[in-house]
This record gives structure tokens, C-alpha cells and sequence, in this order.
């Protein structure tokens, strides 16, 4: 059986040998193998292996490398400058027109403080025990005085008045120098005024105040604030004032 099998193979092998004329060898691997590839066109049909075509006869196409002349070579890019318009700002008026409201300015009141001419003389108010109402003695409280020009003459014709409280009590007495009693005017004076502010001694402290007018009721002195002591040796208080 193995010797009908080896004959049987080398029958194949003499047929193919034959037919093809000799046994293909391959290329050592260091050659250099050429592929040859039939030309084809669109119009030719298909290539045999001999490089003929079936049914038409081939065409050969030239194949044209594109040749670069210098004039075409790389072209330079100039840069284009391009010139932006400065933006224009538009104003829109708006149809409703604004109104200015023209303020008036009204100038504030400027009160000038008029100098009063009479001011409290100096070491004054001088307290004293009441002299001028000795049947009275402890059981009195008040003022008294005279008003001096520039030129130490007594003046008269001049209303003083005294205000305020004095322990809780509203204090509201004023007259007109000189006084009428002529007993009184000689205890101060010529011209001299008294004024009663309560019927006993008390303390306090600014809430009493005395002031000159003239017969016109304007002011001729500021307020003069007085400190008043619950002390029988301190209710009558001497007021001496003078022009400045």
C-alpha cells in the first residue's frame, strides 16, 4: 500500500511539471522583488496574466509627475490691514425733555443780637438781712436797688421786672422807678426800685430772673439768673446796675 502511495504522488508531481514546465523557486529573502502592474484603463477590459487584455487592446498611460516652475512656488500671504472705524456714540434725546426746577434759595433770618446798654454791677447781688421792713424781719424775701448811667447819675423812668419760679410758685412782679414811697426811696437811694419775690427765705438756684425795659418794653439789660439761700441774713438781695 505505501509503495502505491509514493507512486501515485510522483505521478502528480511529473503532471505539474509538465504543465507549468518547472518547479517555481522563491526569491532568497535579501532579494529585491519588481511587481509589475498591467495597465488599465476605464475603456480596456480585464488583463490577463501575461500582461494581454481580453477583447480590446491595451492602452498605455503615460503617468506626468506635476512639475514646480519656480514662478509657482510657495506664494507669500500679505498680511491684509484691515481699519477699524472708531464706534460712534449715538445720543438718544429722549422725547421728554428734563425739567430744571430753579430753586430759590430763601436766605434763614439773621438775628442781630441788639447790645443791651445796662449790665449788674460788679460784686452784685449783695446779700443783706432786711432792713427796709423791720416789722416783717424773717417773714420776707426780695430785691432791691438802683440803675447808674455811664456817669454814675441814677436813672429813672426804667420798668424792672422779676420772673420765673421759686418752690413751685410762679415769681411775676415788676414796677416803674422811682418808686412812690418816699420811706423806700431813701433806703436805697433817689431812684432806687424794691421788689418783693416771697414772704419767707428760700433756696434756689437760676429759676428766679431779673431784667430792665423801657417804658417802650424793650429790653435794656439781659436776664440776670439769681441764687436765693433759706437764711434770714441773706433775704434781701442789693441789685446795683450800670450803663456800659
Amino acid at each position: 500500500m505505501k509503495s502505491i502511495k509514493v507512486i501515485l504522488i510522483f505521478i502528480v508531481l511529473g503532471m505539474l511539471v509538465s504543465s507549468c514546465g518547472a518547479l517555481p523557486t522563491l526569491p532568497p529573502l535579501d532579494a529585491t522583488v519588481t511587481i509589475k502592474t498591467p495597465p488599465f484603463s476605464a475603456e480596456s477590459g480585464l488583463p490577463t496574466a501575461a500582461g494581454e487584455v481580453v477583447g480590446q487592446e491595451a492602452t498605455e498611460i503615460p503617468l506626468e509627475s506635476p512639475s514646480v516652475s519656480p514662478e509657482t512656488s510657495l506664494a507669500v500671504i500679505q498680511p491684509v490691514q484691515t481699519e477699524i472705524a472708531p464706534a460712534q456714540t449715538e445720543t438718544i434725546t429722549s422725547p421728554e425733555a428734563t425739567e430744571t426746577t430753579a430753586k430759590t434759595t430763601v436766605p434763614e433770618p439773621t438775628f442781630t443780637a441788639t447790645a443791651v446798654p445796662y449790665t449788674l454791677q460788679v460784686m452784685n447781688p449783695h446779700y443783706l438781712a432786711n432792713f427796709t421792713h423791720p416789722e416783717l424781719g424773717c417773714s420776707w424775701l426780695g430785691i432791691g436797688g438802683q440803675v447808674f448811667n455811664s456817669e454814675g447819675v441814677v436813672q429813672k423812668d426804667i420798668i424792672i421786672k422779676a420772673g420765673g419760679e421759686l418752690k413751685g410758685s410762679p415769681v411775676i412782679e415788676d414796677l416803674t422807678m422811682p418808686l412812690a414811697d418816699p420811706d423806700i426811696d431813701l433806703a436805697y437811694g433817689p431812684g432806687g426800685f424794691e421788689l418783693t419775690l416771697a414772704n419767707s427765705p428760700a433756696e434756689s438756684d437760676s429759676t428766679l430772673w431779673v431784667q430792665l425795659f423801657n417804658l417802650e418794653g424793650e429790653p435794656l439789660s439781659e436776664k440776670i439768673f439769681l441764687i436765693t439761700y433759706e437764711d434770714c441774713q441773706k433775704n434781701l438781695l442789693l441789685l446795683n446796675f450800670v450803663e456800659q
